[in-house]
């Protein structure tokens, strides 16, 4: 394990600060937030079919191949400018599967929403991704993918908001889980705070304790010096076998 920790602590990527992806799977109506100003993606795992919105709405769309796009329409009136406020549904046909999407128009950047496949698929995917790829490596290949929240379709992602103690002078909260189902990982990010008074130093070992994880695996800390009321991202990788 502690081959794990070393090549986890060198790792060097950047973040790309994006906003966080959301993702929709068939058959279940689900509100996702998108840009009320720029263009949105959706991305299908296969071949995007189909479409359906209604014309009549504040809202307008076109698909090719994998992904469909969809942007709010902005009025102007006089000297000033209005843009939607107004959830708007749609239907995406995505690889024989009907996704039901309410976009909620919302001010903030182009956003990407990926459209999973059903759970058996998503099970074969992320068997046929890990083939043959050692403990060690499965891991170091989640890690490099949360840095750049990029993530495959066949991942599940979920939100949570948890505050956890780790340091007097840091404030750490749970912010997401990442599970990688049939191969029985799950990534959580935790976004860490320095409530000092001068900089301070932050380690992986600050974080090889239960209560940020029941089975823990490996550990990556995104900046390991912050200033006052500086951030950064923590990520830890977790065997969900031995989880209770």
């Amino acid at each position: 394990m502690k081959n794990i920790w070393a090549v986890v602590v060198m790792l060097s990527l950047v973040s790309t600060g994006a906003w966080a992806e959301q993702s929709v799977a068939p058959d279940v109506r689900t509100m996702v937030k998108v840009s009320n100003r720029d263009v949105n993606r959706f991305v299908c795992p296969g071949v995007m079919q189909d479409m359906i919105y209604s014309k009549e709405k504040d809202i307008s769309g076109h698909f090719s191949k994998k992904d469909a796009f969809v942007k709010f329409k902005i009025k102007k009136l006089g000297s000033s400018t209005q843009y939607a406020t107004a959830d708007n549904e749609l239907f995406l046909v995505c690889d024989g599967n009907v996704y039901n999407v309410i976009a909620q128009p919302a001010s903030i950047p182009s956003t990407t929403v990926r459209l999973t496949p059903p759970e058996g698929d998503s099970f074969k995917k992320n068997l046929a991704l890990f083939k043959n790829m050692p403990l060690e490596k499965q891991a170091l290949h989640i890690i490099r993918e949360a840095y750049s929240e990029q993530y495959p379709s066949s991942y599940k992602i979920t939100e949570k908001k948890q505050k956890v103690a780790v340091r007097p002078d840091l404030e750490v909260h749970l912010n997401q889980y990442v599970d990688v189902e049939g191969v029985g990982l799950r990534l959580r990010r935790y976004d860490v705070q320095s409530v000092a008074s001068a900089s301070i130093k932050v380690t992986e070992t600050d974080f090889l304790r239960s209560t940020i994880s029941p089975a823990l695996l490996a550990v990556a800390v995104e900046d390991h010096t912050l200033r006052p009321r500086q951030t950064t991202r923590v990520f830890v990788v977790e065997k969900r076998e031995g989880m209770k």
